[in-house]
C-alpha cells in the first residue's frame, strides 16, 4: 500500500476537479489531509490499512501522525484513520461505461456518442452519474481487463490486460507507453463549440494498428481543420503516477460528457499514449 501526500499536483494542472489537498491509501482509498512536505511523495504502508501499520510506517520517515492530522487529538485521529480505512480499492476504469467494448470504440473514436445513439444526454447519461457522483473524491485505476490477458500474453504485449494503446508495461515487448504521457485529440463535438487549439502535421499509421487496422502508410495533414488536444505526463513512484487514471478520464470522458468533444484525427486513436497519437503542434 501507498499513502501520497502530494495529491495537489493533479488538482493543479486539471483545476476543474475537485479533488484537493488528499493523500490516498492503496489497496484501500485513504484520504486525508496532506500538509507535510516533510512526508515526502509516497509512503509504503504494507497491505494493512490500519493506524498501527500508518503508525509503524511513519517511523521510518521524518513526519509524524500529527503532522498529517493537525489540530487531532488521538482518539479523532484514531476514528479518522477506521473510518478512512473503511474504502476499498481504487475503482476499475471498466466500472464507469460498463464494458471493454466500450471503452475501446471509445478511446478510438466511436462509441454511443460519436455515433449518437441515443441523443447526447442518454448517451452521457452514465458517464454524468460518475462525475457527480463520485469523481471528486474516487481513485481511478489504469484501464485494464481480463478480456485482453490472453491476447497480450499471446502476442508480445505483457502478462496485464492493458488496452494496446495504454500499455504501461516496461517488461512487455511492444509496450506502448514508454514516455509516460497520453493524449486525447477530438475533432468534432454534439454539444459545445470545438475549441481549435492545434494544428495536427501527421499520422505514422504503423503506430497505431489496433485503432485503424492498418499495417503501414502515413496521413499528412495540410489543411487547417479544427482539432482540440490534451495531454498529461507523470513521474514513475510519484502522485502523478498514482493519479494518472484521474488523469486520464479528466483528459478523456470528461471532455465529451462535459463539452460534448468527440471523434479522432483520421487513421490516430481519440486518446492512447503519445506514442501512439499523431504528431501536432501543442496539447494543452
Amino acid at each position: 500500500a501507498k499513502l501520497s501526500s502530494n495529491a495537489p499536483l493533479l488538482r493543479n494542472l486539471f483545476t476543474t476537479m475537485k479533488l484537493s489537498a488528499f493523500a490516498l491509501l492503496l489497496p484501500h482509498l485513504l484520504v486525508i489531509p496532506a500538509t507535510a512536505q516533510t512526508c515526502g511523495p509516497v509512503i509504503d504502508i504494507g497491505g494493512t490499512c490500519d493506524l498501527a501499520a500508518l503508525t509503524t510506517a511513519l517511523e521510518s520517515t521524518s513526519c509524524t501522525i500529527e503532522q498529517l492530522f493537525p489540530q487531532q487529538d488521538a482518539e479523532s485521529i484514531a476514528a479518522t484513520v477506521a473510518g478512512l480505512c473503511e474504502y476499498d480499492a481504487p475503482v476499475q476504469y471498466v466500472e464507469i461505461q460498463g464494458t471493454y467494448q466500450d471503452d475501446h470504440r471509445y478511446f478510438d473514436g466511436g462509441g454511443d456518442v460519436a455515433d449518437g445513439e441515443y441523443g447526447f444526454e442518454m448517451d452521457t447519461a452514465r458517464l454524468n452519474r460518475f462525475i457527480k457522483n463520485s469523481m471528486g473524491d474516487s481513485l481511478i485505476s489504469w484501464p485494464e481487463y481480463e478480456q485482453k490477458e490472453d491476447y497480450n500474453a499471446a502476442n508480445d504485449y505483457g502478462a496485464n490486460g492493458y488496452m494496446t494503446n495504454f500499455n504501461i508495461d516496461r517488461n512487455a515487448e511492444k509496450g506502448s507507453c514508454q514516455m509516460n504521457t497520453v493524449m486525447c485529440c477530438f475533432t468534432d463535438s454534439v454539444k459545445d463549440d470545438l475549441v481549435d487549439n492545434t494544428d495536427v502535421c501527421h499520422h505514422d499509421l504503423a503506430s497505431s494498428p489496433q485503432s485503424n487496422h492498418v499495417n503501414a502508410g502515413w496521413s499528412v495533414f495540410t489543411e487547417d481543420e479544427s482539432a482540440h488536444c490534451v495531454g498529461f505526463t507523470w513521474k514513475e513512484g510519484e502522485a502523478s503516477d498514482i493519479y494518472k487514471g484521474n488523469a486520464l478520464f479528466y483528459a478523456s470522458m470528461y471532455q465529451t460528457a462535459t463539452k460534448g468533444y468527440t471523434s479522432n484525427v483520421p487513421g490516430a486513436p481519440m486518446c492512447a499514449c503519445m506514442e501512439q497519437m499523431p504528431v501536432v503542434t501543442e496539447a494543452a
